[in-house]
């Protein structure tokens, strides 16, 4: 009950800048000291900017009963369950309803415990009754790991098929679907055979729950896989391009990705993305002067014993 009721996700924001404040010691008053960037490839987009055919693409393969759940399937659940103790059906894709792997991808939690299980189904429920079904994708489809460092789908349309989400096709939407079982394995740069067979039951699946007439989806089949081709090269990130952060900022980060996670119950890389982009505001007691003296020293090999 206490995780259920812990996971405080009405709370938690990815699409804003964050900013480290010091003291201004003279007048006692907050001061910007630095805003807060990611590292990783992932832009956020509001579910208004999401294409219908990416939504019904995910919603059709990962979780149909997705509009009128209220966070669990409980017949893919007891499907899931009598799988787990008998094995009779190998071709399951699991219980989890696109909110529980919201949670998974939140919380960075994915024992195979029953006690595990049952706080993923408490906190589902509960999470359903402060989010709508809007607000529940547009997270998901925002922080759903899609393989070459993306994060996200806006980054993966742009990383796979050099596009904004509006320019992608239906195949393309499909495409980008397919990657979130498993994204290694369904990677369209790395095992392009995978991801187009997993397309192509997306976009199957999509006809038979009337989500697009058969038409679209023999236009869409027909459509091949192309990936841009300078995907790794241009959207390689050098160290030199890296901001660095004083010594002081970087504790200051640590310590407040630790309070997060404990706070949220959440794990440290979605800890992290709250910092760099949750739009934060973090009040730190540094006096910029004293702090840069005392790197200055630091930072000069005369300060210390030559050996």
């Amino acid at each position: 009950e206490e995780y259920a009721e812990g996971l405080e996700l009405d709370n938690i924001s990815l699409a804003q800048t964050s900013i480290i404040y010091y003291t201004d010691p003279k007048t006692g008053e907050y001061r910007e000291l630095q805003q807060l960037y990611g590292t990783e490839n992932r832009i956020w987009v509001s579910y208004d900017d999401i294409p219908l055919d990416l939504v019904h693409a995910a919603i059709s393969i990962e979780d149909k009963r997705f509009p009128t759940h209220k966070g669990v399937d409980w017949r893919r659940t007891a499907g899931a369950v009598l799988n787990f103790f008998l094995g009779f059906d190998d071709s399951s894709y699991g219980g989890s309803t696109i909110t529980q792997q919201l949670i998974k991808n939140l919380t960075g939690n994915n024992e195979p415990t029953i006690q595990r299980k049952v706080q993923e189904i408490l906190t589902a429920l509960n999470l359903e009754k402060v989010k709508s079904k809007e607000e529940i994708l547009e997270l998901y489809l925002n922080i759903v790991p899609l393989s070459q460092n993306c994060v996200g789908v806006r980054a993966a349309a742009n990383t796979y098929f050099g596009k904004e989400l509006s320019e992608l096709t239906l195949a393309e939407c499909a495409s980008l679907a397919a990657i979130t079982k498993y994204p290694t394995k369904y990677d369209p740069i790395q095992n392009p055979e995978n991801n187009l067979k997993r397309r192509d039951d997306i976009l199957d699946q999509m006809q038979k729950q009337g989500k697009i007439s058969e038409a679209e989806m023999e236009q869409a089949l027909a459509e091949p896989l192309r990936v841009r081709e300078d995907t790794e090269d241009d959207l390689a990130t050098t160290d030199s391009e890296a901001r660095l952060n004083s010594w002081y900022v970087d504790t200051v980060i640590c310590d407040v990705r630790d309070d997060l996670m404990e706070k949220y119950g959440i794990s440290s890389q979605i800890a992290s993305n709250m910092i760099n982009s949750g739009g934060l505001s973090i009040y730190t007691l540094m006096d910029p002067k004293v702090q840069s003296a005392m790197e200055a020293v630091y930072a000069d090999e005369s300060s210390f014993p030559e050996n």
